[in-house]
């Protein structure tokens, strides 16, 4: 059986954080790591030098003034 792993890291104004979930489902795993992109964007709107990168299975933002970065991570185990 196959299963999704969805890692989401962040570390923002010196503290940071990760977790992961783990799904037997795609579109779940995929649900998760869209809802987790959607925070970090909303998070991160306000910063005019930031770094975005966008792919299927990773997006991540880096705020170059602060160093203050979020990324969420889909990988597939078995």
């Amino acid at each position: 059986m196959n299963n999704y792993i969805v890692y989401f890291e962040y570390y923002s104004a010196g503290e940071s954080g990760n977790d992961k979930y783990r799904f037997t489902d795609k579109q779940e795993a995929l649900d998760k790591m869209d809802e987790f992109k959607r925070a970090i964007k909303m998070n991160f709107s306000d910063c005019p030098d930031s770094e975005i990168i966008d792919e299927p299975d990773f997006f991540g933002i880096m705020d170059h003034q602060s160093g203050d970065f979020a990324k969420v991570i889909l990988q597939q185990g078995n």
